[in-house]
């Protein structure tokens, strides 16, 4: 059977039920992508990111006739980045991906990168187990915007490669290092020799407050905040297993005054990020100098 790289690229697609079409299609599934070494990344701004940060990975760009009216800008970046861009019919982009807005792209599963640390070390994200694309999505691109220097996912976390993830990312999974590792046992092994502090969230007996470890940060600058450190983030529905909890060197808890049971676990990552974030500012910097 042909693959994605052996067929032919027509100039533009008009049949929706092409070869090429259910090929990118099917990129949806894990199967397909782990077959193909290949991801689909699906609307315009994930779609801009991927053409503005990882263009060297693109293999195929596909726009809408209405899509390429809304987003110019998107169409005149790709066609830098590769030759490979076709207009497609309504009915193709649909085919391809119902939630793309007409815009989507086929990358080589390497425009998602690894290797070291954004920036100095500072921060670490750490998804343990997690399972919802949402989620997922969502910690990558709050773990951007709040300045991580990476994210680190153990085995059993939802494939970052996925649409969904990258979709919910908004783009962010082609902007810091994303590395998959083992258990987060061995994780922890890897950051106790890197010298990162590991603070897993838990609202388990013994658990300090976010609100004291962010409060020592700002007054005193120093505490767990203002050395590198990583933040683990659990199984949605689970939490942190007691052997994770056991690989942290410091288990932090949300303080909450509502009714609510719990936290979503990616709201629960933009508050401990944010955190992380204010203890970095310049103005801690100062207060210790």
């Amino acid at each position: 059977m042909s693959t994605h790289s052996d067929i032919e690229r027509p100039s533009r697609l008009d049949n929706p039920h092409a070869e090429r079409v259910r090929g990118v299609a099917r990129l949806a599934g894990r199967s397909a992508r782990s077959r193909t070494g290949l991801m689909l990344v699906e609307g315009p701004q994930a779609v801009r990111e991927v053409v503005r940060h990882r263009g060297q990975w693109l293999r195929d760009v596909y726009v809408s006739d209405e899509a390429a009216d809304r987003h110019p800008d998107i169409l005149t970046a790709a066609h830098l980045a590769t030759r490979w861009v076709h207009l497609v019919s309504d009915e193709v982009a649909h085919a391809m991906s119902p939630d793309a807005q007409g815009v989507l792209a086929v990358a080589s599963q390497e425009a998602v990168v690894g290797g070291p640390d954004r920036g100095e070390p500072g921060t670490v994200a750490v998804l343990a187990r997690a399972q919802d694309p949402g989620n997922v999505g969502a910690i990558i691109r709050t773990a951007d915007a709040m300045g991580a220097s990476r994210v680190v996912v153990t085995e059993g976390t939802v494939d970052v490669h996925s649409p969904k993830v990258v979709r919910a990312s908004a783009g962010s999974v082609f902007h810091l290092p994303i590395v998959s590792e083992g258990s987060l046992v061995d994780v922890a092994a890897a950051f106790h020799d890197e010298e990162l502090l590991i603070m897993g969230t838990s609202g388990t007996s013994g658990s300090i407050g976010l609100d004291a470890v962010l409060g020592e940060a700002l007054t005193r600058a120093e505490g767990a905040l203002t050395v590198p450190h990583a933040w683990v983030f659990g199984n949605e529905a689970q939490g942190l297993s007691d052997e994770e909890e056991g690989a942290c060197d410091i288990l932090v808890r949300i303080p909450m005054s509502g009714d609510a049971e719990s936290l979503n676990v990616a709201s629960a990552a933009a508050m401990c990020l944010f955190a992380s974030q204010q203890a970095r500012s310049p103005q801690v910097s100062a207060a210790s100098d």
